[in-house]
């Protein structure tokens, strides 16, 4: 094969690969996938009229639902959406499959939370929550992880709310999405996306890494 032959079907399978994503994250789709993956009612109410995008540092990406290794996702995703120049933004990533679909006696786990978002720069947000990638237990099956973006015009003020570093693991356990977004009138469920994890060796290594940290009961907010 000729190496000109060879640049242009690789451009050509980018291509596809390109069209292949775009097809699986059309925003007509949004609904059918969160309520098919129950995504709703466990835990929003409705679906997010669009996707976000959010792209791993392993080269994967979230595509409503696909399977991902706790390895693949163990850094926090570029995550991207259509933003308001004029609007701010609050982000959330939670499992609600603790510690497993079939028994969620813990929902949810609180996985990220950055709150006053300026466009798409997270960067420049408010961490309440650092990421933490998948803990999942070995023998607990799929866990659906759900990223979800509410747009609101005003900032926020979470001052009065506890911060949790990535080495804090159990104190993430019983958040609620729905008192969270009540509590701080989150309303405008702008975009969301969701992908399944199960355990793999890379889970040992990040459970080593945490630590206990402060009583439970200073963190009310996360209490359903």
């Amino acid at each position: 094969m000729s190496s000109a032959r060879g640049v242009v079907l690789l451009v050509i399978c980018l291509l596809l690969l390109e069209s292949h994503a775009s097809d699986i994250l059309n925003d007509a789709h949004v609904y059918r996938a969160f309520a098919s993956y129950e995504v709703v009612p466990d835990v929003i109410d409705e679906a997010p009229d669009c996707w976000a995008r959010a792209s791993f540092k392993s080269g994967r990406q979230a595509e409503g639902g696909n399977r991902l290794t706790p390895t693949q996702i163990r850094n926090p995703p570029v995550v991207t959406w259509n933003s308001n120049e004029r609007a701010l933004y609050t982000l959330i990533l939670t499992d609600p499959d603790v510690p497993s679909r079939d028994d969620p006696r813990f929902r949810e786990f609180i996985h990220w939370a950055v709150g006053n978002i300026p466009g798409n720069d997270i960067d420049r947000g408010e961490t309440l929550v650092e990421y933490l990638g998948a803990v999942t237990p070995r023998g607990t099956g799929l866990h659906r992880f759900v990223l979800l973006v509410f747009e609101h015009l005003q900032k926020l003020d979470f001052s009065a709310e506890p911060r949790i570093s990535a080495q804090c693991g159990t104190v993430r356990r019983y958040f609620s999405t729905r008192n969270f977004t009540r509590k701080y009138e989150l309303t405008n469920l702008y975009a969301g996306n969701f992908f399944q994890t199960q355990y793999d060796d890379y889970v040992n290594t990040l459970q080593a890494q945490l630590r206990e940290c402060e009583s439970e009961r200073e963190f009310d907010w996360l209490v359903q």
